[in-house]
């Protein structure tokens, strides 16, 4: 008997930790252009003005995205950096590779969307209806 008390007390003691802590995110979904065209590659990222930023995004080769976002107005930021060639193996680096050597890679939208705070792109996340937002950058 004080086995099945004892194990009763355990099951309420995690359910109990299992509730929602933080605020309340929204799911947010688009697709990534620049110039016209879905990005095919990257990360997308919503800096809250007033709360907690999103986690980072993947995007899909055909530009779509899907995240979860705090209500509120948020900078965007977007990195879309090919993967780097030409790397050696070498565990005494960051990472794991040695790019020395290699030829640098190129962002495939400039720089500038890969800050929030020098993108100039916003948005704006609302708790009451589908947030489906796409993301122009020229």
């Amino acid at each position: 008997m004080k086995q099945n008390i004892a194990m009763l007390l355990v099951l309420a003691l995690l359910v109990s930790g299992c509730g929602q802590s933080g605020p309340e995110m929204y799911p947010v979904t688009g697709t990534v252009t620049y110039q016209g065209k879905p990005l095919p590659l990257g990360m997308v990222m919503f800096v809250s003005k007033d709360g907690p930023s999103s986690q980072p995004a993947p995007i899909s080769e055909n530009g779509r995205y899907r995240l979860e976002a705090v209500s509120g107005e948020h900078l965007v930021q977007v990195v879309a950096m090919p993967p780097s060639q030409g790397g050696r193996p070498d565990p005494n680096v960051e990472g794991g590779v040695d790019y020395t050597g290699a030829p640098e890679v190129e962002s495939l939208i400039p720089r500038k969307y890969s800050r929030y705070d020098t993108s100039t792109v916003t948005v704006v996340v609302r708790p009451t209806q589908r947030n489906e937002i796409d993301i122009r950058l020229e």
